[in-house]
Parts: C-alpha cells; structure tokens; sequence
C-alpha cells in the first residue's frame, strides 16, 4: 500500500515503529498505539456498514476518552471527514451545528443521550447515532458493541492527501464555522510537520516519520484543554506523530490543583493551556503549595489560543525556575504560528525572519508602518464549509499567492517585522486612537491584587469609546480603582489606561478561556448606571 500525507496513513506507520509504547495516558488508565489503531479499524468498518462515504460528515461531540482519538482515525482511513462538536451545547446549539455541519453520524457520550436524540430528531437527516458508555436508547449505535462485532477489517480504497477534515469554531466572532483542512496541509502547517521534536525540517516522504519517531526525543504531553478545542487537538496530534504519550485530563471541570496532580503523576515533561484563564489558578495553586508537587521532569509550559501573559509566566516560572514558558498565535483559520522570535515592547509578541507570516491591509500586503491583519501563507485550509461568502472574505489570493487571515491586528515595521497588537474585533478606538484590549490586560494582571481582567470599549460622547476594564481581585485582596489607574500609567500610553473600573467576583470565560467581552461589556454598563 503506498503511504501518503493522509492522516491515517501517518498514524499507522507510527504504530508500526512503536507498536506496544502508550498513546494515551486516560484515568490512570493506558493505551496503546496498536489497541487505538486496532479499535479505529473496528469503527471504520461499522461506519461502512452503515453506508457512510468519502466525503460524508461525522461529527465528535465527545469529552476527553480514547474514543475521541479512535473515532477520529477510524474516519481518516475511509475518507469521512470527523469535526468536533463542543460536548456543552444544548438545544438550539446543537439544532445549528448538526444542520450546518450536514452530519451523518456523530459520536457522543451517553449523559448526552437525551439532548442528542432531541436535536437530532428536530432537524433530521443524521443516521446514525452512536453512544460512547452505557446505551441511552434502543435508537442508538453502541461503541462498546462496535469495538466486540470483530467486522472484517475493510480494504480501504487509496487514501488521498487532499481527504479533509473540518474543524469548527468556537463562535466567538459569529455563528461557528467548520474550518475545512486538507490532511498534508493540517500535518505541515498545524502539527509541525513531524518537526518540532526533532533536529531538522519537517519530513517530505511519509515514510521518514518513523525515522522521526526511532530517532526523537520520547516525551510525555499533556493538552489540559478538551480534545474539542482546536488547539487541544492539534497539541495531541503533533504528539502522536512524534511517537509521544499523550496525557488526557478526565475531569470535564478544571481543577488546578488536578491538573499540577497528573503533571506529577504522569511524569509529564510538556504541558498546553489556554491563557490565563488556565494559567493564573494554575500560578495560584503553585503559589499556595509550593513544595506539593516533584516537577522535576516538567520541562515546558505552552499557551495558545488565548493570551498567557508574561506576569503569570513569570509567577509559574518563580516555583519552577527550570521549565520554560511560551505563549503561541495561531488560529483554526490559519493554523500554528508559534511563539514570537524578537523581544517587542508593544504589543503581545514579535516575529521576524518568517516568510509564512504578513499583514493584510485593504486586500494588499500592508507596507511598512502599516497596520492591517496578520495573515498565514503555505499550507493552508481551503475555506469554510457551505459557506463561500465568509471563505472569500476570509481566505484570499493576493498576487497568485494563497493567504488565510487571521483574527489578530498586526503591523509591519520599519525593520521588517511583525508586530502583533490584539484581536481586532475587540479593538478600541478613543479619541482615533487605537487601544488592544489584550495589551491592557497584561499590565493590570501583573498587579498583585488583580486575578483576572477584561477590557472593553463603551460609548463616549468625545472619544466614540472611553477605555473601561472589569477586574476579579484574588481572594482578601483590596484595590481601588485609582491604585489600579496608577499602576496603568507606569506602563501604558495615557490614552491607553481605563477610563471606568468597575469589580466583579468572577470574569466569565469559556470552558478552554475564551474571554466573554459582551458579557463584561453589559456588566459594566449596568454596574456604572
């Protein structure tokens, strides 16, 4: 069989170089590549019994269990393409994305049982429906009866480079969207291409994988957020086609304290999060049992997909000095770009040098000085699916070269690099004056008092929008607003530090981080009369 960039080819020569190494480290419980491979031929097999093929649509609404990874394979050897389906949505949520995603079968987990066959039954048109954990319903496809039916493992047809996946959005700028990537193009441009473990540039013959796996570093990686969260996902990934084993927290709750737990129990050496939302409980149980946990072994601590700021770095980094911290862009439109390379004092990072990454300003690659969206170029997803409208707006052809845009404003400077400001949807503009919530945040994290923080803009009369911030101290702590307005203007522009403060218990984020800002911006209003 001739191998070739798609995913499950990829898989299956790793589980050959190690067959009987652990993929997965789950509730204490361990897997093994081959027990994971051999369980997604079992799914493939059952999903073309029930007539599903190239090109149809299953959807994984499942918490963190093996079934995930196996689920997922399983429609990468046949063609299907899987997409997550965030396992919170209820209701008219679930109604949306079932009848936007056009699914024709979708995994779940058995508590689910009851909102799936409603939802599904509203909008019609899925086949089959499969409970992962005890049966709810005689309507539904058992997966522990599928695993024991011993089907005859199927004779794929030619696996392609070009068969997809899609991955949707968490809808926090609009409807979710299902982002569709090639699979080469996902290996290379969000999974590092079988490179970042090991010496060299990515490979470019699939069989060089397993010499990347023999040879490679053998690490421990745990993605704290759930598999259904893009960047989650992607860190798994890249650790499976390195040859790694891959921590899953069992626990659909985070828990600080569980998480620094399984970081000890597991001998974990690399770690991914989702900014401070994850990263200040995290700072703050380290802080609180400083000599709880041996993290002698733990070696890196990574963010993406929300900002992790330098402040709660540094405070992991003052319990465990010898690990080292990064926080990562990137996005389910443009893939993984990676942690800045050049020290910026403005802004959430820098990079230079880098010849997949430049600005878009006005349909054109932005001149120096110039602000404008930071946009991806090289292996790239070919747009949203069913949607052709957002795709052209979205991903773009600007002097016969492909870019994807991504949702963060940037600016290239003088020198070539490249500035990265904030997301531009939450942009602020006071006075024409153009402030990055994001920026803000960082210095009013890094005051003692301050546990959490969001930065909005409200209306003003002079300015269009006036600076406001809603703050969550740590627990017996006490500022004020005037305190916290100094500490601002030690290291922020005047323009830049907030108008209107006001105090809430908690800041509301999502289940991975994602910060709320309507829902910090209504708070505010109603807090300020």
């Amino acid at each position: 069989m001739q191998r070739t960039f798609n995913l499950a080819d990829l898989f299956e020569l790793v589980c050959e170089a190690v067959p009987d190494r652990n993929v997965l480290s789950y509730g204490g419980e361990k897997t093994t590549y081959t027990v994971i491979n051999e369980n997604a031929d079992a799914v493939a097999a059952f999903l073309l019994q029930q007539g599903v093929q190239r090109g149809d649509n299953v959807g994984l609404q499942l918490t963190n269990c093996p079934a995930y990874l196996e689920a997922f394979f399983a429609c990468c050897k046949i063609g299907a393409i899987p997409f997550n389906i965030n396992y919170r949505y209820t209701g008219s949520e679930l109604e949306y994305l079932y009848s936007n995603s056009q699914a024709r079968v979708v995994f779940f987990n058995a508590e689910m049982s009851e909102v799936v066959a409603s939802a599904a039954d509203t909008i019609g048109g899925i086949e089959t429906l499969v409970c992962v954990g005890e049966r709810g319903s005689d309507s539904f496809s058992s997966y522990t009866d599928i695993l024991s039916a011993e089907l005859k493992t199927p004779v794929y047809e030619m696996r392609r480079d070009d068969d997809l996946i899609m991955i949707y959005t968490g809808g926090t700028t609009g409807m979710p969207k299902g982002v569709m990537w090639p699979h080469k193009s996902l290996f290379f441009g969000a999974l590092g291409g079988a490179s970042w473990y090991h010496p060299g540039d990515p490979i470019t013959e699939p069989a060089q994988i397993v010499e990347r796996v023999e040879e490679g570093y053998f690490l421990t990686t745990f993605p704290v957020a759930p598999l259904m969260h893009g960047a989650a996902f992607w860190t798994a990934m890249s650790s499976v086609f390195a040859g790694h084993t891959v921590v899953l927290n069992e626990q659909v709750n985070f828990s600080a304290e569980h998480i620094w737990d399984l970081v000890e129990r597991e001998g974990v050496h690399i770690m991914a999060i989702v900014g401070d939302a994850m990263g200040v409980p995290m700072a703050e149980a380290l802080e609180q049992y400083p000599e709880r946990w041996d993290l002698s072994h733990f070696n890196h601590l990574g963010s993406g997909g929300a900002v992790f700021s330098k402040d709660v770095q540094q405070r992991i980094k003052n319990v465990v000095p010898t690990i080292e911290t990064a926080s990562s862009l990137g996005a389910t439109e443009t893939g993984v770009m990676g942690p800045g390379n050049k020290k910026s004092d403005e802004g959430l990072m820098s990079y230079e040098g880098r010849e997949d990454i430049t600005v878009i300003a006005d349909g054109r690659v932005a001149k120096k000085g110039e602000l404008g969206i930071v946009a991806r170029r090289g292996y790239l997803p070919i747009g949203y699916f069913g949607d052709q409208e957002k795709t052209a707006a979205t991903f773009v052809n600007i002097d016969g070269v492909d870019h994807a845009m991504g949702g963060d404003t940037a600016r290239i400077e003088q020198d070539g690099s490249i500035t990265i400001l904030g997301r531009g949807s939450t942009c602020i503009n006071t006075g024409g004056e153009k402030v990055f919530p994001e920026e803000v945040e960082q210095v009013l994290k890094s005051h003692p008092a301050v546990h959490d923080a969001l930065v909005v803009g409200l209306d003003h009369p002079r300015w269009t929008q006036q600076v406001a911030a809603l703050i969550a101290l740590r627990p017996e702590s006490c500022v004020s607003s005037e305190d916290l307005r100094d500490h601002c203007q030690h290291e922020l522009a005047g323009y830049k530090v907030p108008k209107e403060i006001g105090f809430a218990d908690a800041l509301q984020r999502s289940v991975v981080g994602k910060p709320d800002y309507v829902w910090a911006k209504e708070f505010l209003l109603r807090e300020l009369g």
